[in-house]
């Protein structure tokens, strides 16, 4: 009740009608300027998200196959993210520059009717709650696409260098798929915290105006008409935004029942605006992705959590939309609306799919690859553990590609794998499946099948394959290979153990003789015996990881004329008990898998590094011999290893001599002699090791720059027993003081040896007679220990 004051407060409630009428047009202006903000920002992360995605796949493809077409898509979709963080930016300065923060938001593929709304609402709301989330998660993902800008450059400049292989692509691939898996999450969290922000603000500004409202009611009149006013003039801007967005938008009622749509999203559906008007939302969505509640009404409180739903068209088909919803509350008599943004995602969607095929799939042959292979083994491994049941895996090893390759090309050799590939495809049964590992390389998984079964069914697709036959131009191949066999059941511990299981098998089948089948067995010797070797090479991969390769030496004593100071670097390997191991032991399974390169570069780094820093040894020393694998000098990728050891440790080039076995240079004589060129041009000296074992030994002379020639031990052993090793060794120090070499006799056990040696010629002895192997820096010390030093010497 107002008191009657003679009309002394008259002022005082006029100023109060004007204050609250203020008021209460303030907050519903706040209210639809928050919608529509809203609304404009949900429509820009829409053009944001779908150039993410086609910038995503598109370098997909680029990575894949170079098109520059392909980065030229990357490029244009990024101007987007691009341009709306340039944006963010400019409203995050300080002092704001207004005129760089329109630039980017139009940039970004903003409506120009929506930029300074979007101006406003980030410089009001930045730091609100919910809003201040969204921020946070729009500089989050500004992150990856930075990520993605710059993995674009790195992609593109190593695609114009031609140094990106299948493995980098494959690691930049699968970085592609994680970045798009992350903004994917990324991009629902964004619109879900604007529509709870939106939410969150309109319902506090909505319980403010309610509480204005029954404080003023004898105020409602005046502040209906204001309010009134600006209701139709923000409803007009509404309505021009809903009406010209990017992306589909519909109003509908508690029921389900569509009150209104724009024309977008009738063009995503293909059905007629007015059409669209009268219908239901039941029958646009598919039922599948329709929740409702147990009077048969849409199930709001599912209905508007934001996702992926089905939307069906007047045909009957389906399109993928991402769906956006949020309640709208109004004072008018339709009550409560809800008003849906839903964005056209099936191409965004078909692209996933497309990257997911690609990413287990192999591009030659369609076949599932390596990584689906383990990622299948994986979860058949853990099944038959959780309920016991037995299958097989066989690995398929081609036999004829490379020499496929090597005669009728690349091209030849892509059509021999597919004709490969079609062919273990069409002997398989219903459960069973086949994937390419890599190069000739496949797996075959047999279902339900015990080892006897497994070998059955091998032995049949051998049979197959072996009436079969490539042909190209005029020739032919056969399509042989060698299988190994393993089984499958709950004692397999997982994928990695199948796999290495499955190629010992077919290494042992393709070492008896390829073309064969081989079941692994763990009882069998041989498996036991690869296995051992197997175990060497990873006790020698930790060896150098943790340091435990010990350099020895052995001195090379010449025969006549002063002493100097000349010996051969060995290795060892100390385990961790403390045993030493000699080369005997793991050298032979290195190099029977490959891995002796490894080792080779270990040894010339480790022995470079202890020779350069000591200057009184490096004057003293006459020639350090460091052996090298046949693997190493087939290998350029180790002559440019070894020539840039030597250049980081100048003055020991000439201290050096590299060792390589008479066999290996008849095995790879090119490769042999581009070796044996590039060391000899920086000042090495070669030595041509075990000289007599191969069989064309003198012919091969002719034609190898080489400056010493260490006889094979065999021809020393019993030097002073066997005058047939006697007349050898003696026409072999002729042979090499006709050529202007000198020699070394290895194996020297005894002085006999030794005086005999002198007599036929030969320059040099090492064995046993003459030193014991010794570490490497022990030898060092003792020979400084009695020589005097030559620096003093020099300076002297």
């Amino acid at each position: 009740m107002v008191r009657d004051d003679g009309g002394k407060g008259l002022p005082a409630r006029v100023a109060a009608i004007i204050l609250f009428a203020a008021l209460g047009a303030l907050l519903t202006a706040t209210v639809l300027e928050i919608q529509a903000g809203a609304t404009a920002y949900i429509v820009g992360e829409s053009h944001w998200s779908k150039a993410q995605q086609t910038a995503v796949s598109a370098l997909y493809r680029y990575a894949a196959h170079g098109d520059p077409a392909d980065l030229a898509r990357v490029r244009e979709a990024l101007r987007v993210p691009l341009g709306d963080r340039a944006g963010r930016e400019a409203l995050d300065r300080r002092p704001i520059d207004i005129p760089a923060a329109r630039r980017g938001f139009l940039e970004g593929g903003n409506a120009p009717a929506d930029i300074d709304r979007l101006i406003r609402m980030y410089r009001l709301f930045a730091r609100a709650p919910y809003f201040r989330e969204s921020v946070r998660l729009w500089k989050q993902a500004e992150v990856d696409i930075l990520h993605l800008q710059a993995l674009a450059d790195d992609i593109e400049r190593r695609r114009r260098a031609g140094h990106i292989g299948a493995a980098e692509i494959r690691h930049h691939q699968r970085t592609l798929l994680a970045m798009d898996a992350r903004l994917r999450v990324a991009e629902l969290a964004f619109s879900q915290s604007l529509v709870d922000g939106a939410r969150f603000l309109r319902g506090a500004l909505t319980a403010l105006a309610v509480l204005a409202f029954f404080a003023l009611a004898a105020y409602a009149l005046a502040v209906m008409r204001h309010t009134l006013r600006r209701i139709r003039r923000t409803e007009t801007e509404f309505r021009a935004a809903f009406h010209q967005a990017a992306v589909g938008m519909l109003k509908l009622d508690r029921e389900g029942r569509i009150t209104q749509a724009n024309e977008v999203l009738a063009q995503i559906l293909a059905r007629p605006l007015e059409e669209l008007r009268r219908g239901h939302l039941q029958d646009l969505l598919h039922a599948e992705d329709l929740h409702v509640d147990a009077d048969g009404h849409p199930d709001w409180a599912r209905m508007l959590e934001p996702g992926e739903r089905r939307l069906r068209r007047s045909d009957g088909s389906s399109r993928w939309v991402r769906w956006s919803a949020s309640v709208i509350t109004g004072g008018d008599r339709e009550g409560e609306r809800i008003f849906a943004v839903v964005e056209d995602v099936s191409e965004a969607r078909e692209l996933a799919s497309e990257i997911a095929h690609q990413a287990s799939h192999d591009d030659l042959t369609g076949l599932i690859n390596r990584r689906e292979i383990e990622r299948r083994l994986g979860q058949i491994t853990l099944a038959v553990q959780r309920q016991p049941a037995r299958h097989a895996l066989c690995f398929v090893d081609l036999d004829q590609l490379k020499l496929v390759n090597d005669t009728c090309g690349h091209a030849a050799g892509d059509r021999f794998l597919r004709q490969f590939a079609h062919a273990l495809a069409s002997q398989l049964r219903g459960e069973d499946w086949v994937g390419r590992l890599g190069g000739d390389e496949f797996a075959i998984f047999l279902a339900h099948a015990t080892l006897e079964d497994a070998e059955r069914v091998a032995q049949r697709i051998h049979a197959r394959l072996a009436q079969s036959a490539f042909h190209w131009n005029d020739r032919k191949f056969g399509l042989g290979c060698s299988i190994g066999v393993v089984e499958i059941n709950p004692d397999t511990s997982d994928a990695d153990w199948l796999l290495r299981a499955a190629d010992t098998a077919c290494y042992l089948a393709k070492e008896e003789g390829r073309n064969r089948i081989r079941c692994y067995r763990e009882t069998d010797e041989a498996f036991a015996r690869r296995q051992t070797e197997l175990d060497w090479v990873a006790h020698i991969q930790l060896a150098i990881a943790e340091d435990r390769l010990l350099l020895y030496a052995q001195r090379i004593k010449p025969l006549r004329g002063e002493e100097r100071l000349q010996y051969e670097v060995l290795v060892r390997m100390i385990d961790h008990e403390g045993r030493i191991h000699g080369p005997g032991y793991f050298l032979p399974p290195l190099e029977r898998y490959g891995q002796a390169m490894m080792l080779d570069r270990h040894v010339l780094a480790s022995t470079l590094e202890l020779i350069s820093r000591d200057t009184r040894h490096l004057l003293s020393l006459d020639l350090c011999h460091v052996n090298v694998s046949a693997q190493s000098i087939a290998d350029p990728l180790f002559r440019q290893f070894a020539a840039e050891q030597l250049d980081r440790h100048p003055g020991v080039a000439n201290k050096l001599c590299f060792e390589i076995t008479e066999t290996a240079v008849i095995g790879n004589l090119t490769d042999a002699c581009l070796f044996i060129e590039a060391m000899r041009a920086r000042g090495c000296r070669i030595a041509l090791d075990d000289f007599g074992s191969g069989l064309s030994s003198f012919a091969y002379l002719k034609s190898l720059d080489v400056d010493i020639l260490k006889i094979d031990g065999a021809f020393i052993r019993d030097l002073g027993r066997d005058n047939v090793d006697l007349a050898l060794v003696r026409s072999m120090a002729q042979v090499g003081r006709a050529l202007g070499k000198r020699t070394i006799a290895e194996w020297v056990e005894n002085e006999a040896a030794m005086v005999r040696l002198a007599e036929v010629g030969i320059d040099y002895a090492q064995g046993y007679a003459i030193h014991a192997p010794m570490p490497l820096a022990g030898l060092i010390r003792e020979w400084k220990a009695t020589r005097p030093d030559p620096i003093g010497a020099m300076s002297g």
